[in-house]
């Protein structure tokens, strides 16, 4: 069973592949919003790209919003989802105008296996839930990586002994592809067919037509938040300039709320991998397969699109000064 982060206190770790899309941005508010209602500790967050902009946006995000310190980790090797301007348009900015420590040069990265090997080894037995809400690359790195100096333990049997559950912003109920999966799906593949604890996955259409964000006139009366501002630099040109669906905030929330007035959940089951197109795509795409020795459990809303997008907004209004 799954037990929320508002029904037992566990501590919580973010891996997030935040950069190009800014709703990492509005996760981040509202784990903040969450973590300080609760008391929950968090650990660290993970950046799962190789842009480094991403890494010091967690830093300003912090900063901006008092929240308390935590590690921080990025994936150690180049070229990963790092994208160039104007695809890192919003977090070269709040990176360049908000991170101190990225400016002066002392901002602290972890590489993203000694970021989980050392926060989980000091955590509490089953005290630990991990959400993702990026690509799997950084968590199936842990997961295959042996003993070192902060465990005995390798990181299957790490993570079989610290972390409760995972959550993650990934694929699509029942069946397709989707970017977090395929973007490098070898990395999720493995990590749904070998974590070993429960995952509950928010899939696409659980975020995909709840929009939060600030207009542009709404924008202006709030100058200088980076949060605002990453909203209105990467959504400039939209259809609903200043507004975003909320695929990963969706994720981070039920890590708190759980089942309830928001979200149920599916049977347990599994994901197989099939290709979608043999003539354009590889195995990439996934098929949701109910099994009741299934580890594999997808969101289901329970309250309406409007509800929920009214509920986190008013997370992410907590920072908007």
């Amino acid at each position: 069973m799954f037990e929320s982060l508002k029904m037992k206190k566990r501590s919580i770790i973010l891996d997030t592949d935040i950069g190009p899309d800014c709703d990492d941005v509005g996760a981040l508010a509202v784990l903040f919003s969450y973590a300080k209602e609760y008391n929950t500790d968090i650990l660290g967050v993970c950046n799962c790209t190789s842009n480094v902009y991403g890494s010091a946006t967690v830093d300003a995000l912090k900063e901006f919003c008092n929240a308390p310190d935590f590690k921080i980790g990025m994936y150690s090797k180049p070229g990963f989802v790092s994208y160039e301007a104007p695809r890192v348009k919003y977090s070269q900015y709040v990176a360049e105008a908000y991170s101190k420590k990225y400016n002066d040069g002392t901002l602290e990265i972890l590489p993203h296996v000694s970021f989980y090997r050392s926060l989980l080894a000091d955590a509490e037995d089953d005290g630990v839930v991990v959400v993702t809400i990026g690509m799997f690359n950084t968590f199936a790195d842990f997961l295959r990586s042996g003993p070192d100096k902060y465990s005995e333990l390798s990181g299957l049997e790490l993570a079989a002994k610290k972390i409760h559950a995972v959550v993650s912003m990934a694929a699509i109920l029942p069946e397709g592809r989707e970017f977090n999966v395929v973007t490098d799906y070898p990395s999720a593949k493995f990590c749904f067919e070998n974590c070993p604890v429960p995952m509950y996955l928010s899939d696409f259409h659980i975020g995909a037509p709840v929009l939060t964000g600030y207009s542009p006139e709404e924008a202006a009366k709030h100058p200088h938040n980076p949060i605002v501002e990453s909203y209105q630099l990467y959504t400039k040109g939209f259809v609903r300039e200043g507004f975003n669906c909320t695929f990963d905030l969706t994720a981070v929330q039920f890590a708190f709320e759980g089942e309830g007035e928001l979200y149920s959940l599916t049977a347990p089951g599994r994901l197989e991998f099939y290709n979608a197109d043999p003539e354009q795509f590889e195995a990439d795409a996934t098929r949701y397969v109910e099994d009741e020795n299934g580890k594999i459990y997808f969101m289901i809303k329970t309250a309406s699109d409007e509800d929920i997008a009214k509920s986190i907004q008013a997370r992410m209004d907590e920072y908007v000064l």
